[in-house]
């Protein structure tokens, strides 16, 4: 080792350290010499300026401007475009509160034998001038404290020099694409009641309501989708532009694809275009981008290629297909007029009846159900504009109709029904039903598998428990397939095994004894048919697969049926059982078939007579 060089760098560190402590850091003291707190660098309020000029050494970079009381900025040198509101504000706020670390007053300087060279600021490395409340302040930076993180400053109205932090002066633009507004859309300020997109061939337009609320005015009055709305306008909030491209107002429009563009995006208060800002097309090494240009400024950029894909979505994407809108929890009565005329309440306790003159409790989840399907039930458009309801949609007077209502007290005390919602329902045509709302001319078309979840009667509504018993209560259960007839009996703890005259294989008797328990809390999903004539009609025959409960009830032994009949819309088989002395055909739980398929019917369970 050159103890010689290390022993000679260790003795310049320390002069080093030495001169700073000893020449610089004597001027840092957190107090003038009298003991007075030091001076600010400037004295004003961020919202009082209207105007900041940049010049870096003696050439002027930017200037930004905004109008007393304006939220925002806009660059007018070295060409026009929105300012970035938050990094002009940033610089301007920490101005406002920046505190001086340390102040060489004139006095102190000519003590030293040192000008202004000897801090950089003879020729500053940057000049800030601000406009504010008809005054101006003019802030050199010049060069940085040996330790990098201070920055000697000087402000024109006050001899001496200022030692601040140097974070302000690190976020200083360096050129003006720093302070260059990177949001495509800015809305901030802006008046408008009306987007509308203007393509070739496609388009639309949105327009607000007195309560906020967007409707669809082009090419056809339609309600809106409130969701896809809200999404539309945060996708396109969120757009940044990705490249500067060209600032020239004698640009060739049509080498990027904007003459004409390919799509028009404007913000309108009423007939008057507000912010326009049109797309073109992709250039030829980035399919990923797109060329744009705000037609305010004229300057071209380049933004990602999905901002254009947002505004390509088509009228019939941002309309609300819902064919009623309500809030459920306002929902107390249920009116359905039709086959057949039944009213639903809602009661006090939360429990909902059916009936007027002998009330029945409805069941609380097919309710909820009932609900959420009405809510959220959409349908596909048939024809905009309809004159005639009657004679192809059998909508005048409709088959069936929904009304929704709500109790509202009046200023005198009494009450009355309001209509939330209503649903009108017409015509049948294959697998579609015609459907309207009274608010519009449209007709809509619903599946016919969501028509049918709709209760048509008021039995549909009752409770969907089929039945109950325990496990402890079954003897025998009789298991017949086509021409295949097997008995199980349940033994002592649970156990399962075939009873004499059937055998087989019992993989699982768990699985069996878990089955039967569900069995005896079975609950219909709904409630199809009921009556014996209904058994033709929902494919119920001798030969079809049934299960068959022998249950120990005291003295007097309970047979219980359950028969499966056709395929259902669900694509599962109706399920026919004779509930209050009566044979109902309802959807069975499709889980619980499975495991029935799965645990009683499967083939290892056969094996002959």
């Amino acid at each position: 080792m050159k103890w010689k060089s290390t022993w000679l760098l260790l003795l310049l560190v320390a002069g080093l350290f030495a001169f700073i402590m000893l020449v610089e850091r004597r001027y840092w003291r957190p107090t003038s010499a009298g003991g007075e707190p030091l001076p600010r660098l400037a004295s004003f309020k961020a919202a009082e300026v209207t105007n900041i000029q940049l010049r870096v050494t003696n050439q002027l970079v930017l200037r930004v401007e905004r109008p007393s009381g304006a939220p925002l900025w806009q660059l007018t040198v070295p060409f026009h475009y929105p300012g970035h509101l938050h990094a002009i504000e940033w610089v301007l706020q920490e101005l406002e509160n920046l505190g001086t670390h340390a102040f060489l007053s004139p006095a102190e300087l000519k003590d030293a034998k040192r000008t202004l060279a000897d801090y950089g600021l003879d020729l500053p490395q940057t000049t800030l001038t601000l406009q504010h409340n008809g005054q101006r302040t003019e802030i050199a930076f010049g060069a940085k404290t040996p330790t990098g993180d201070m920055i000697y400053a000087q402000v024109q109205t006050v001899p001496g020099i200022f030692v601040i932090s140097a974070e302000v002066f690190q976020r200083l633009p360096r050129t003006p694409n720093d302070w260059r507004d990177v949001a495509l859309i800015n809305l901030i300020g802006l008046p408008f009641n009306r987007l509308e997109v203007r393509a070739p061939g496609r388009g639309f337009a949105l327009d607000s309501t007195t309560n906020r609320v967007f409707v669809l005015s082009k090419p056809t009055p339609a309600r809106a989708d409130a969701a896809r709305v809200e999404s539309l306008f945060r996708n396109l909030l969120g757009a940044q532009v990705t490249k500067f491209v060209n600032d020239s107002p004698r640009a060739d429009l049509e080498a990027y694809g904007l003459q004409p563009p390919e799509l028009e995006l404007a913000f309108a208060n009423g007939t008057n275009d507000q912010l326009v800002v049109q797309f073109g097309k992709s250039p030829t090494n980035d399919a990923k981008l797109v060329y744009a240009r705000r037609l305010a400024q004229t300057n071209i950029v380049l933004v990602p290629r999905t901002v254009l894909d947002t505004l390509l979505v088509t009228h019939g994407e941002l309309r609300d297909r819902r064919l009623l809108t309500f809030a459920p929890l306002a929902v107390d009565t249920i009116e359905v007029v039709g086959t057949e005329n039944f009213t639903v309440r809602h009661l006090t306790n939360g429990t909902w009846t059916v009936g007027d003159t002998q009330p029945t409790l409805a069941d609380p989840d097919l309710m909820r159900e009932w609900l959420l399907t009405l809510a959220t039930l959409e349908g596909t458009v048939e024809s905009d504009v309809v004159t005639d309801f009657k004679t192809l949609y059998h909508l005048a007077p409709p088959a069936r109709q929904y009304f929704l209502k709500a109790t509202v007290t009046n200023a005198s005390g009494g009450s009355s029904n309001r209509i939330l919602a209503q649903l009108d329902l017409g015509a049948r045509q294959g697998d579609k039903v015609f459907a309207r709302r009274p608010d519009e001319q449209s007709v809509y078309s619903l599946a016919l598998t969501n028509v049918t979840r709709l209760p048509a009667v008021a039995w549909q509504l009752r409770d969907r428990r089929v039945w109950t018993f325990t496990t402890n209560q079954i003897n025998r259960v009789t298991l017949h397939d086509l021409d295949q007839t097997k008995t199980l009996q349940r033994g002592p703890g649970g156990s399962w095994n075939f009873a004499p005259g059937s055998s087989g294989i019992i993989q699982n008797s768990f699985a069996i004894e878990e089955l039967m328990l569900r069995l005896g809390e079975l609950r219909a999903d709904s409630w199809v048919a009921r009556g014996e004539e209904a058994r033709a009609a929902y494919g119920f025959t001798a030969s079809n697969r049934r299960v068959v409960f022998e249950l120990k009830n005291g003295d007097k032994p309970q047979e219980l049926a359950l028969e499966f009949g056709k395929p259902s819309p669900t694509g599962f088989p109706y399920a026919l059982a004779t509930v209050d002395g009566q044979a109902w055909v309802f959807e069975f739980p499709r889980i619980l078939f499975i495991l029935l398929i799965r645990d009683l019917f499967h083939p290892l369970m056969g094996g002959g007579e």
